[in-house]
């Protein structure tokens, strides 16, 4: 899943960051594929993810429901979202498994902790992508702290002016972290932009003192 490939940061700030994609094949296995992918929905939302969306609907944060995102798998077939905890990937992984819907699942995170996850679980990974990292006029790109968020949305939806004017108001005492990354999710349409780990890189922004006072 290549636009869940450059996220950027630290180890530690991407070590709970994971994002799981259920897709079928056209014109291999995508026969029946919408039911097979509301089951496979079923399993994600029982684990809670941190996000979830479709390109029909938009994502929780954008104001679809749950409902809405069923009933646009019949548009847009494939189950897409972000987990903030391993124990809830796996615990999707088990029931997928389970289920055998004969439907690719791709987990993007850290290499060695998908890795241990998928041996946890009995499963041999079919594939690994990687990323190289970005090319070209790297001077054009905004700051590496403003890349930790706008990487989340791999399809470049996040305005780094919006990000930078979360910062600001978090700095100001506006806005708490929480909300910040409630402000910045909406344009992440698939639904992969993780607001839990948004929230805690925003945390370094907050004023001494903790004054969270709002608009």
């Amino acid at each position: 899943m290549t636009h869940s490939l450059h996220r950027r940061g630290s180890s530690a700030s991407l070590a709970n960051d994971y994002v799981i994609l259920v897709t079928p094949a056209v014109g291999f296995n995508d026969e029946g594929a919408p039911d097979k992918l509301r089951e496979a929905l079923e399993v994600v939302l029982e684990a809670g993810p941190a996000n979830i969306g479709s390109y029909a609907t938009g994502t929780v944060f954008a104001g679809a429901t749950p409902e809405e995102i069923r009933k646009g798998l019949w548009e847009q077939p494939r189950v897409r979202c972000a987990f903030a905890g391993r124990e809830q990937v796996k615990r999707v992984l088990e029931e997928l498994k389970k289920k055998d819907l004969g439907l690719s699942v791709t987990v993007s995170g850290l290499t060695d902790e998908v890795l241990d996850l998928a041996r946890e679980v009995g499963l041999k990974p079919h594939s690994i992508n990687l990323s190289l990292g970005v090319w070209g006029n790297t001077a054009a790109l905004p700051s590496e702290d403003v890349l930790e968020f706008v990487t989340m949305c791999g399809h470049g939806l996040i305005s780094r002016y919006l990000v930078e004017k979360a910062i600001d108001l978090v700095r100001r005492g506006r806005r708490t972290p929480e909300q910040a990354a409630r402000m910045i999710a909406p344009p992440c349409v698939c639904g992969i932009f993780n607001p839990v780990r948004a929230a805690e890189l925003f945390r370094k922004y907050v004023p001494a003192g903790g004054r969270e006072e709002q608009e």
